[in-house]
């Protein structure tokens, strides 16, 4: 009799292989956590502190340099202007500032356009003149009288001569006027004149003004 063919046993699967074939498919992983958001800052007060230099200028081109604000120009054209009116001061020669004409309430023959003269050396002069001057008191328009007079004085500050400044006046009272003016200028009495010697030299240019108001002799 024959026998039966055996067939070959399958070898056994190994346990972990029938375990994973029971657990069925593998599961997806779970996606990473996001990271935290950044902390928003405090926004602070707006700054208040003054542009720096850089700031007030604008920018040039490539070939042109920055140009500084109208606030700028202002303020540099406006320094050099006190600059330049400061040196023009300090350069410039002194002008000369004559005395305003007029007597005094006591006498006459104040002299105007004596640029060197002090008001006390002006005065001075105007008080010896008077002490050798006298009028009628009782002439009629008497204080709206002006005569004005040139001289020509020596070094020593002595008057020789005497002229009208700008004619003899045909008046009668004006000329009586003058008359009396031209006497009180050529009077010896009354000089010489308290000028310092380096100064008379500008009473030549001078005009001596006579007005009567408030005289009395």
């Amino acid at each position: 009799p024959q026998q039966a063919e055996r067939q070959p046993e399958r070898p056994a699967q190994p346990q972990q292989q029938q375990a994973a074939a029971q657990q069925g498919p593998a599961l997806p992983m779970p996606p990473p956590p996001a990271p935290p958001a950044p902390p928003t800052p405090n926004p602070g007060p707006p700054s208040t502190a003054a542009p720096s230099r850089e700031q007030t200028t604008r920018p040039g081109t490539g070939q042109t340099p920055a140009t500084p604000n109208t606030a700028e120009r202002s303020q540099s054209v406006l320094s050099t202007l006190e600059r330049l009116r400061a040196a023009q001061q300090q350069n410039e020669p002194p002008r000369a500032r004559p005395n305003p004409g007029g007597a005094p309430a006591a006498g006459g023959g104040a002299p105007s356009g004596a640029a060197l003269l002090t008001a006390g050396e002006v005065r001075g002069v105007s008080e010896r003149i008077s002490e050798c001057w006298s009028v009628d008191a009782g002439m009629l328009g008497l204080d709206q009288i002006v005569v004005e007079l040139r001289v020509d004085i020596d070094p020593g500050g002595v008057i020789r001569n005497v002229r009208a400044a700008s004619g003899v006046p045909s008046d009668p009272r004006a000329r009586a006027v003058f008359e009396s003016a031209r006497r009180a200028l050529l009077d010896q009495k009354c000089s010489p004149l308290p000028v310092p010697r380096e100064k008379i030299p500008s009473l030549n240019s001078a005009i001596f003004r006579f007005n009567p108001r408030g005289l009395v002799r």
